[in-house]
């Protein structure tokens, strides 16, 4: 069975739907973020600190490792549609969906301090949606967005799981 991944800017609730969708389908989930840190032992913080595109590196290979899972819910972080490899491992084994959720309720929900390209303040986030936006449109397989309750979305996700499967 093909991986979901869900791709989409910070604060889009990847985590939250990931975590959820695991549950409902009984099937392992791994975020992307943590799976990165624990496997190169640093925090993505930290690897900004050497550069982004230390970083980026370090997201590649992570998602050269995902392209050999199956069956698994895998959120990844909001940049990893900036390379197009990238989104072909994941395409190798999963179907994409955006998690587009509107920038006003991220803003009201995402502490932007504990966030490495958001330290600056919440305009970055309009500016990296401006700069992502055409790109996680075209990553993806499944566009949804997110301004309704947990419990709806994932109904979604999972309606179109069943028709992929079918």
């Amino acid at each position: 069975m093909k991986n979901i991944v869900l791709i989409g800017i910070m604060g889009a609730g990847k985590t939250t739907i990931g975590k959820k969708l695991s549950a409902d389908l009984n099937r392992p989930f791994i975020d992307m973020d943590d799976y990165l840190e624990k496997k190169y032992n640093m925090s993505i913080a930290d690897m900004f600190k050497i550069s982004e595109d230390y970083f980026r590196n370090h997201e590649s290979a992570c998602c050269k490792d995902m392209s050999m899972q199956t069956n698994t819910v895998i959120s990844t972080g909001g940049g990893v549609i900036k390379r197009a490899e990238n989104i072909a491992y994941l395409k190798k084994n999963g179907i994409i969906f955006y998690i587009d959720r509107p920038l006003e309720l991220i803003v009201d929900d995402v502490d932007t301090s504990s966030r490495p390209l958001l330290k600056d303040g919440a305009q970055k986030l309009y500016n990296l949606d401006h700069e992502r936006r055409a790109l996680y449109m075209q990553s993806c397989d499944y566009h949804l967005i997110n301004d309704g309750g947990l419990e709806e979305i994932c109904r979604k996700i999972i309606a179109v799981i069943k028709e992929e499967d079918a």
